[in-house]
């Protein structure tokens, strides 16, 4: 399944369901599916957004070095590319932003 982020200050946004729950519980949302920011929420919720993904990053640059430290760690995860959330997260941070330039609400469904 599919959740589409809409706001009148950029393009429909489209992410699979399981990342954008995360995006949304680390914007202070519950997971309700359709759903809606009023445009004075919007700043809020891109704040607390962006500390849940800086929280993140700082764990995943910790996970890395603790495992470029232990011994023999082998190839575990060979042919697969991992994207982390923060990657995935721009173009909804960046939505957000105009939204908040422009005082616009923000959609899901």
């Amino acid at each position: 399944m599919i959740v589409t982020f809409k706001s009148r200050a950029s393009g429909d946004l489209i992410y699979f369901k399981d990342v954008a729950l995360q995006l949304l519980k680390l914007m202070g949302r519950d997971e309700k599916v359709p759903s809606a920011l009023f445009a004075g929420d919007v700043a809020t919720a891109l704040t607390q957004l962006q500390q849940g993904l800086a929280a993140i990053a700082n764990t995943e640059r910790e996970k890395a070095a603790q495992a470029e430290e232990a011994p023999g760690n082998g190839q575990s995860g060979a042919g697969k590319t991992y994207v982390s959330l923060n990657i995935r997260a721009m173009p909804l941070v960046e939505m957000l932003q105009k939204a908040v330039k422009k005082q616009c609400p923000v959609q899901w469904e």
